[in-house]
């Protein structure tokens, strides 16, 4: 053969290659977009604490009941209640097949409230495994049937100062399956709608006694999972595995994956990126490691893992965040795309799909500085200053709101390039006219820190336009959480787990206004970690 020839031939075969592999991954983008989209068909009225079996091939074991073997085709639905494993399936472009399950999570959500819980979709080669003892999950049982001697509140926790849920109308007929420890309030499962009253405000029944005790600190369906997934290169970036993680806009939820807590609000991916390493990229709102780190959208951070044996892996720490890779970005938006289209399927509320980074609000906390707050956001202390006009100079009042535009964008001092300044201290807010604070207090827990995932109780005040709520390790003094709530929101769900038992936390409540803060409870007395 001549070298023309060859050198002819070596070209066409190279051409021949490339047109393959651009076929395939045109059909793998096809099939992996297809099976997205075909949530919406099989996954519709997907009820809470619900698995549903999203596009071909999932596997699932579970507990107990051998019917679950029915499991085994698309829009088939289970209890996760029961779900030992699920494993979805990799790309087979012969078949058309892509593995995909949803799972909607009651969590720490009151059932009652309208929209999705927790979502959670698993997608192409990947793996998750139950880590909640299955004992222990509260599920509704076959409840009472009683009636309501009285027009009574029903409430989304067994106490007076939580969400209000409803009324039960006098002679209504009330169904409760559960009791609290105190025996002094019933859980009321009507309709499906998980609410709490007053005993005493239901016709008495000797059965009561012997209602299963039920505490808030009881663990919840998937809140704790190990993932795994495959590392091999997929035929498309679109067929690539992954678990998508989605929490209502205005909710957060404390899972544990792969061993550690991990504090979530919006929406966060996993794909494990090494055989020792566990990705994780926030595309939307914020998540929050127990080893302290904060990751913010648009960026990712790397878990090191270690097996442990018999499958499972646990996170050892994690990696500084980065800014995740246009890979990751596509990622994001074709799992939100596929939750919006599950979302209009269900009739619940959509969420942005565009994914841009976008204004954070910072809210001064005493010793905050324009520099340390650059710092932390890793933004330009000068893109802070102009981007709010209140600031005549980087003098700070403590409760101020400031908008931190574009977080990630990288760290800078001032424009004029001098030295960075010395930190400047934090004012207190201009007086106002005085504030009857008397009602501020903490209510519940005042004694010990619940395990898991557990509301905390105050009374609020009438002058608040919203609180905030800080947490913190009593052992150090830091800070380890800080959440804002409504005027009307006078509760917060959290963990204390990342202490660890024998820790002890304290918490505070700060009434906000518009003008900053008002007044404060003080940190509680040291809540043990039982």
């Amino acid at each position: 053969m001549s070298q023309k020839r060859f050198a002819l031939t070596v070209t066409l075969l190279f051409a021949c290659a490339i047109l393959v592999a651009g076929a395939q991954e045109a059909v793998c983008e096809e099939i992996a977009t297809q099976a997205l989209r075909g949530l919406s068909e099989h996954c519709a009225d997907l009820e809470r604490n619900s698995l549903c079996y999203g596009h071909a091939q999932v596997d699932a074991s579970f507990a107990g009941d051998a019917s679950r073997a029915a499991f085994d085709r698309p829009g088939a639905r289970a209890p996760l209640a029961q779900l030992k494993s699920l494993r979805t399936s990799p790309l087979d472009v012969e078949r058309g097949h892509w593995g995909l399950a949803v799972m909607n999570l009651q969590a720490n959500l009151p059932q009652s409230r309208p929209g999705a819980g927790v979502i959670m979709l698993l997608a192409g080669e990947a793996k998750l495994d139950h880590d909640v003892d299955l004992a222990e999950i509260d599920e509704i049982r076959e409840p009472l049937s009683t009636v309501a001697l009285q027009p009574t509140t029903r409430f989304a926790q067994a106490a007076k100062i939580a969400e209000e849920l409803g009324q039960l109308q006098k002679d209504e007929i009330a169904l409760a399956d559960a009791r609290t420890r105190a025996g002094d309030w019933l859980r009321v499962v009507n309709d499906g709608t998980v609410s709490w009253v007053e005993r005493d405000h239901l016709a008495p029944l000797q059965a009561m006694e012997s209602l299963p005790v039920v505490d808030v600190a009881d663990p919840f369906a998937m809140q704790a999972f190990t993932f795994s997934s495959a590392r091999e290169i997929t035929a498309c970036d679109a067929a690539a595995p992954a678990l998508a993680i989605q929490t209502p806009q205005t909710s957060s939820v404390n899972l544990t994956v792969n061993g550690v807590d991990i504090h979530v609000q919006s929406l966060v991916s996993f794909q494990q990126v090494h055989r020792n390493a566990l990705g994780m990229t926030v595309h939307r709102g914020a998540a929050t490691t127990a080893f302290g780190n904060r990751v913010l959208a648009g960026n990712t951070v790397v878990g090191i893992l270690t097996d442990i044996g018999n499958g499972k892996t646990i996170v050892l720490d994690w990696s500084g965040a980065s800014p995740a890779s246009e890979a990751e970005w596509a990622r994001g938006r074709r799992l939100q795309e596929a939750l919006n289209g599950l979302a209009r399927a269900n009739g619940w509320a959509e969420q942005d799909s565009k994914m841009s980074v976008g204004d954070l609000i910072h809210v001064v906390a005493r010793g905050d500085t324009l520099f340390a707050l650059a710092r932390r956001y890793d933004v330009r202390a000068a893109d802070i200053l102009a981007a709010n006009d209140s600031l005549a100079s980087s003098r700070l009042y403590v409760g101020a709101e400031l908008r931190i535009p574009n977080p990630g964008s990288g760290f800078g001092g001032m424009a004029s390039q001098k030295p960075a300044e010395p930190p400047t201290p934090v004012a207190t807010a201009p007086e106002s006219a005085p504030v009857d604070c008397r009602d501020l207090r903490l209510t519940s827990p005042l004694e010990a820190a619940p395990g898991g995932m557990s509301p905390y109780y105050w009374d609020g005040i009438p002058a608040a336009t919203g609180y905030q709520v800080k947490v913190y390790d009593h052992g150090t003094g830091s800070l380890l959480n800080s959440f804002r709530t409504g005027a009307s929101q006078t509760s917060i769900s959290f963990s204390a787990g990342q202490l660890g038992v024998g820790g002890a936390l304290q918490w505070e409540v700060i009434a906000l206004a518009d003008s900053g803060p008002l007044c404060s409870t003080g940190k509680s007395a040291p809540l043990p970690h039982r």
